[in-house]
This record gives structure tokens, sequence and C-alpha cells, in this order.
């Protein structure tokens, strides 16, 4: 009797009876609930009369939970390795068997690095669960960690490495055979010699196919398994086609044999598939560079004792020690020491950063010298390298529109061209009545000559590019799809403040009341972290002689804030923000603040913007690219066109909201694709609303969330670099397609037509694949 789930055949007696149904045991009874629960039973249609393992319930990780996020929307994430993924099909089996299942909200899964974003409602569905239900359909999965991925990574390196050596060194000694047998047709040959070179040919060309081509059989097995046809299974099915032919003809004398081909063509293929893996490792170098941070231990100080503990453990206000050499992978404050940090892998800064008491450290950065104590003020999951390694991963997760059409395209691809060579047969050997031998070379060679692995490699390679170039550049891409979407962009909004202009404003003029508390004032304007504040303390370059704790801190978005101290109240802002509380002052074309205690003006100060760097030249650019350009800022008007003058922007806003820069880019948006640039919280709604939304690093956090691009480098010349890059992108993505498509319907009709041999088609094949990785490499320049 079949086990109702492993479909194994066990004595009645041996099995466990539920509702009607048999099962094998207690693994195979919990197993097939699940699947139940989860409304997955089309995973037995889809099984047929294959077999499984008896599944056995394994032990959950008890410590799953710490690696579980919470999503802006309050839902639960996680990050999957999924391992036993051969192809596309497997990706798209496991997507659909997790997403058809209850709680499931979303599921994206790398197609490099078999990682699976999960996002679930804890309260119907758990890990565990979801998990299980991946290990159903023959996968295994366990929590994503960087340092297991770069393991697995290199031992699939290494095993292409092995497969490759053996079929050039069997390839190579089949060349030189058979450069002696065709010598031999023109210079007479005995039969018995021939069947030697022939019997040779058979065993250099068997571990060729069944050793190095294993790699296709598992590919096909798995596509075939789930009704599906990839590429791999059109280069098996022709070199299987021609090298059972070769070993009937071989024993029967009657024809010639191919054995050559078969090994030439898996050869050649597979040297398409290495290049393939060594391009996507290449692209994947910066990022290795970033894991290079990753350790599993840092030195915690704890009861007076030095202790190596694991970098998840580390709490918020752990003493962590630092020495030379020391990669730091949690953000923090220096409480002791002095040391001098190399920033440069994320910021792009070549000079040395010199680290004191009280000074702030960045995970990222490598000790070059020095020893320190310093503060943890973020767990590892939220410190800086953490965020920017996850971006990253997940950048080419969310894939570009034009891949999932070409996806969609290479869905359909595969069965016609199988379709295609059937018929190829058909019209050969019974129409055209050419024999079986010829029938069968024809419908091998269009087969291999029309595999689909230059359209499928078209676009997903040129956004590894893009994004690991742009990395190297200093450009965060968060996902591939971003790429596509700048390279699209016809208006460029950008804020004023931080952005065209440094951050830092200037003190042009300041009146300080004779009344004036300076230590009240200093205090004050500590409560903020706004530009404006920043340059007046920097102005005044005083040092607070004692801490005043302020209470009811108010906060209004940009005009200013209030704040008490016992009865009396403090209020700084503009012009505007003091008039809407009842306080008399004169007009102001400049950025100004004004400081006001129990309604007296105690202190005004007048800032003018220095432009940034490189502001005019990514302006000129950015017009030689025909993009619209709008500058929006919360700034007064005399300001906003003093630096439109000067930069030469004709469409400008002074006085926006954060809810007026959103309306803005709401009503751009039904114009064009708008990319938009900012800094600050208050454009964070733009940033969210805009079709690309881009932030410098020092920006404020929740603008950098709401961004798709992060500028590391901090400066404009970076944005210029990002659209260049986006635009070459998305040029060469569409000289990649038609390309593919150009080859395929040449090379069609000549394989049908008997044109081209199996040979030839093996290698025009890989040379279709090679020619668009090279030309995908040239983003890099």
């Amino acid at each position: 009797m079949k086990c109702k789930h492993c479909q194994l055949n066990f004595k009645q007696e041996q099995m466990i009876k539920k509702n009607e149904n048999y099962f094998c045991c207690k693994g195979c009874e919990s197993v097939y609930e699940i699947l139940q629960e989860n409304n997955l039973e089309e995973f037995y249609e889809k099984l047929g009369n294959q077999t499984l393992t008896p599944a056995t319930i394994k032990h959950i990780h008890k410590n799953y939970e710490k690696y579980i996020q919470k999503t802006k929307e309050g839902f639960s994430e996680i990050f999957l390795l999924i391992e036993e993924i051969h192809c596309a099909a497997c990706i798209w089996l496991n997507e659909k068997i997790l997403i058809k299942s209850d709680g499931i909200i979303e599921v994206d899964i790398n197609s490099i690095s078999h990682k699976a974003r999960v996002v679930f409602d804890d309260s119907i569905i758990s890990i565990a669960k979801i998990i299980q239900n991946i290990e159903n359909i023959g996968y295994k999965a366990s929590v994503y960690l960087p340092t297991k991925n770069e393991q697995r990574a290199t031992q699939t390196k290494r095993d292409f490495y092995a497969k490759l050596i053996v079929a050039i060194a069997c390839v190579m000694n089949i060349m030189w055979i058979s450069v002696a047998k065709y010598a031999g047709f023109f210079s007479g040959m005995e039969e018995e010699t021939k069947d030697i070179l022939h019997f040779a040919e058979f065993i250099l060309c068997s571990p060729v196919l069944f050793y190095t081509g294993s790699v296709f059989y598992k590919n096909a097995y798995y596509a075939l398994k789930f009704k599906n046809v990839n590429m791999d299974t059109l280069v098996i099915s022709g070199a299987s086609l021609a090298y059972i032919y070769s070993v009937w003809a071989m024993f029967s004398r009657a024809s010639q044999v191919y054995f050559d081909s078969v090994a030439m063509i898996i050869c050649f293929v597979f040297v398409g598939k290495y290049l393939e893996l060594l391009s996507k490792k290449k692209a994947l170098d910066t990022l290795d560079h970033l894991r290079s941070f990753l350790t599993n231990e840092v030195r915690v100080l704890k009861n007076d004792k030095i202790e190596n503990i694991d970098v998840e453990e580390v709490k918020i206000g752990d003493i962590i020690e630092l020495k030379e050499g020391d990669r730091i992978l949690i953000d923090g404050v220096c409480i002791g020491g002095n040391i001098s940090l190399d920033v440069s892998s994320l910021s792009g800064e070549s000079l040395p950063l010199d680290i004191q008491k009280d000074d702030v450290i960045y995970s990222a950065s490598l000790v070059l010298s020095g020893n320190a104590l310093y503060k943890a003020n973020a767990l590892y999951k939220d410190s800086k390298l953490a965020k920017i390694i996850t971006l990253l991963e997940n950048s080419s997760t969310k894939k570009a529109k034009i891949e999932k059409l070409v996806q969609q395209v290479s869905k359909y691809f595969s069965p016609v061209i199988l379709t295609c060579a059937l018929l190829c047969f058909a019209f050969t050997y019974f129409i055209a009545n050419l024999g079986f031998e010829e029938s069968m070379i024809r419908m091998v060679s269009v087969l291999i000559i029309a595999c689909p692995c230059a359209l499928a490699l078209a676009t997903p390679v040129c956004s590894l590019m893009a994004i690991s170039t742009g990395l190297k550049e200093k450009i965060l891409f968060k996902e591939a799809g971003v790429v596509e979407d700048l390279s699209k962009c016809d208006i460029a909004v950008f804020d004023k403040t931080g952005v065209l202009t440094k951050a830092s404003l200037e003190v042009k003029k300041g009146f300080l009341d004779e009344r004036l508390n300076k230590n009240e004032l200093l205090n004050f304007l500590h409560l903020t972290n706004h530009p404006v504040a920043k340059s007046i303390l920097k102005f005044l370059n005083e040092k607070i002689d004692n801490r005043i704790k302020f209470e009811k801190v108010q906060n209004f978005q940009a005009r200013g804030y209030k704040a008490f101290l016992g009865k009396d109240e403090f209020l700084g802002g503009n012009e505007k923000f003091l008039k809407e509380n009842h306080i008399q002052v004169q007009e102001f074309q400049t950025t100004h603040f004004i400081f006001t205690k129990n309604k007296k003006v105690m202190a005004i100060f007048e800032l003018e913007d220095n432009i940034r760097e490189y502001s005019k030249e990514l302006i000129e650019f950015i017009k030689e690219q025909k993009m619209a350009i709008y500058m929006l800022t919360g700034d007064n008007f005399y300001a906003t066109s003093k630096i439109a003058q000067e930069l030469k922007i004709k469409n400008f806003e002074a006085l926006c909201m954060p809810e007026d820069k959103m309306q803005m880019i709401n009503r751009l948006n039904q114009q064009g694709k708008v990319l938009m640039v900012g800094d600050g919280v208050n454009d964070a709604l733009a940033l969210a609303y805009a079709g690309v939304g881009i932030s410098l690093k020092e920006g404020s956090e929740i603008a950098m969330e709401n961004s798709d691009i992060i500028l590391l480098k901090n400066d404009l010349k970076s944005l210029q670099k990002a659209i260049q890059i986006a635009k070459k992108t998305y040029q060469i993505i569409k000289q990649n397609l038609a390309f593919s498509l150009f080859y395929n319907a040449l090379s069609m009709p000549l394989a049908f037509f008997g044109l081209i041999n199996p040979l030839i088609a093996a290698l025009s094949m890989s040379f279709s694949s090679i020619i668009v990785i090279l030309n995908a490499l040239r983003i890099k320049k």
C-alpha cells in the first residue's frame, strides 16, 4: 500500500491510518496536514508518479526568532537560503508554493544567491511551517547567513572548475583522435583501426556527457518534473540523441559516429555556463568586499573582563574593544582611547579619520592604528554596514520590468524550439526522404543552436554589472529595477539646502540682545539637528557652560520649534513661525533664524547658502540629457531665487511644506518619469512618491529609507555617474536583446536546412552567450 505523502509502498500493518489515508510515518502525516492547511494539494498533481523520501520532522532552531524583522506595515520578514535550486523552474516553483500558503504576503528569490525574502503574517503562519513547506518539495531552507552563502558559492565554483577540466582534457584528446580518423578517410584505413578509434572516442566522450553534462541532466530533470522545458532540456536532448545514435552506429558499423561533436557540444556550452558563473562572481566582488567585514564575534567588556561574543548578541549600551586591524561591525560612540579609521569602504573618503572620546563610530570602518573602547548605540541588524549589505543583496531580487518581460518570452521559447526540432525531423525524414542520420543531425542542430541562453542572460547580467559598478563608484541602487527606471527619467527635481547647496549655511549677519543668556541659546540650538542651527553654533563657536533640560519640546516642520524651561517659553524659527505665534518681526529676504524668550526677540541670524561643489556641472549635464529641471525648497523666495539664478534653473518653488513637495511630485508624475533628489525629513514624502528617489548619505534616516538610490560619497558627481550608468545599462540591455533575437532568427533556418552541423551549432550558441556577457562588461567603463 502506498503512503499518501511519499507514495512509497509499505505493508498495511506498518502504516498509520488517519481519515481514510495511510502514512508510513508521523513525518509524512504531519507534512500532508501542513499542505492541506495551506491549500497546496496541487503539489501531489505536479509530483505525478514520482516518489519522495519519507519526511522527517526536523527540530526548528530556537533562535530563528532573532532573525525575524518587522516591516513598515507591521508584518514579519525573514531571509532564507534555499539550497538545491538548479534553474529558473526551481525558483518559480518555490515562489508559487510559498505565495499560495496562507499568511505569506510577499516572496522574492534572488536567482544568483538563492536568497529568499519572505514577508508573512506571524499570526497565521509560523517560520517553522514556511521552512517545512519548502522542504516538502525537495529543497532545503535555512536562515540566510552571508558567510554560509559565500562558502556555498565557493564550493559551486570548485565543482564547475573540476567538471570543466575533465571536459577540456577529454575534448583535446578526442580532437587528436578525430584528426587521425579524418586523415585516414583520405589515405585509407582498415575497419579494425577505425573501430578502435571510435571506441576511444566513446570512452573519452562518456565522462564529458555524464560527468560534466550532469549539470544539464539535473536541471533538465527538474524542469520536466514540473512540466517545464528550459535551455538545459534542449542541450542535453540534442547531445543525448547524438550519443545514443553514435553508440548504435559504432556497434552496427552502419554509419558515422558523432562522439567528437557530443563532447564538444557539452564542453562549449559548459564553458559558457562557467563564464556566466564567473561574470556573476565578478559582479558581486564589491559585495564580497563588504562581506569580508563580517565576523562572528566581537570583543565586549563584561564584568571588567573582555569576552568574545556573537555579533548578533551585542546589545545597545555594551562596551566594545577596538584594536589595530579590527573591522567595525556595529555603530556606536567612542568613550575612551584614540584610533585612526579607514572609512573608504562606504564613503570613498581616502584620508584616515581620527576618532577621540565622544566621536561617532560607524560600522564598515577599519581600525588602522590605536586602541579604543566604544559604546554600541545600535544592534548589529540596525547598523549602517548591515543595512547596506541587506539593501545590496536585495538589489537584484526585485527584477526590472524588461527582465520580467524577457522571462515571460523565455518561458514559451524553449517549448517552441522543441516543437520546431521535431517538425524538422519529421519534414526531413518523412517528406524530404533524406534518411534517418541526416534528419537526426538536423534536429540536434536546431535544438542546440536556438537555446535561449543569450536571451535569458541579456538583462540579469547587465543589472548585476550596473549594481556592482554603482557600488564601486559609491552609488547604492536598492533594486535592479531602479536602474531601468532611472534611465527613463525625463524630469529632475532637487531640494535646495543640503543638495544643490552645502548643508552648512554661513551666518552673514548676527544680532544679539544685551539681555540674552547665551547658555540658554546654545542649549536651545542643540535641541535640533537642522543645518541652520548647526551653522549658528559654528558661528558662535562657544562651549556650553552647563546643560539645561528643556521641557515640552515641539517641532514644526519647515518653520521652527518651541520649548519650555519652567514658565519661560522659548521659540526659534523663521519669520512666518513667529508671526503664527503672535510675535511681530521685520520681513527677511534671506534665510534667517529668530530666537525669542517669552515673546521677546533675543537674537537674529541671517544666513546664506554656499553652492555645493559640482552643482553647476550637474545642472548642465542634466540639461544635455533633455531633462526638465525643478527646484523645491522650504526656504524663502529671495534665497531660493538667488540660487536658481546662479544655477540657471527656471522652474522653482519656495516656502514648500513637505505636503507641497509631494503634491508637486504628483503633478509632475502626470507629465513624465520624475527623479527626486533630497536629504531631509521634509523630503521623505516627495522621495517616496517620485519615480526614482535619491538621497545623500548624510541625509536623514527617513530620507534614505524612502529613497531608491543612496549616494554614499555624498557628492553630486555621483549622481551624474548614476544617470550615466543607468542609461548605458539600458542601452546595452536593448543591444543584447536585439542581438539575441537576431541570432535566433538567423541561425534556426540555417540549422533547419542542414547548413550548420551540431558542432558549429554548439560553438555558435556558446559564442552568442559570451558576446552578451562581454557586452555587459562594457558597463564598467
